[in-house]
């Protein structure tokens, strides 16, 4: 049957619990810290990268926030300047429009002044040219007061019938 010596088999028995027993105080015992450490510093890299991305996220979101408020202000700014620019532009249209007018009314002043004067001028040419016309047809001297009074009646006279 079979030959089993026992004194071997109990010899590889002591010689397998003192392998096992030195390779769990020399191999196994480093090994194992060593896979500890190993599991640690992967846990912990984790944990810092999970941090740094919630850090990161909240750098982004304040980013975020900042440009917003820098265009909400960029916005008022450009919506204030186009309005006093609109207010600049109704000013300066309203100023024209008053200096326009102040200039037609001292043009039409200037003119009724101007057709006055001419009016004035004419009447007192037409006097003339009707004593000098008359004294011709009458053929003796006329007193010129007297017959530009009456010719200025009667022009005033056609004035206002015309």
């Amino acid at each position: 049957m079979l030959d089993i010596n026992l004194v071997a088999v109990i010899m590889q028995a002591v010689a397998f619990i003192l392998l096992v027993l030195f390779m769990a105080k020399f191999a196994f015992g480093p090994v194992g810290n060593a896979i500890d450490t190993r599991q640690k510093e992967i846990t912990d890299t984790l944990e810092q990268i999970a941090a740094d991305r919630r850090a990161m996220e909240r750098t982004r979101s304040d980013y975020e926030q900042r440009l917003a408020n820098i265009e909400a202000e960029a916005r008022e700014h450009i919506t204030g300047a186009v309005k006093q620019a609109q207010e600049e532009a109704s000013l300066i249209i309203t100023r024209a429009r008053e200096e326009a007018s102040t200039f037609k009314d001292r043009a039409v002043s200037e003119i009724e002044q101007e057709r006055r004067k001419a009016i004035a001028e004419i009447r007192s040419e037409m006097s003339d040219l009707a004593v000098v016309a008359a004294s011709k047809i009458l053929e003796r001297e006329i007193n010129p007061a007297v017959h530009r009074e009456l010719i200025g009646d009667f022009i005033s006279q056609v004035g206002t019938r015309s």
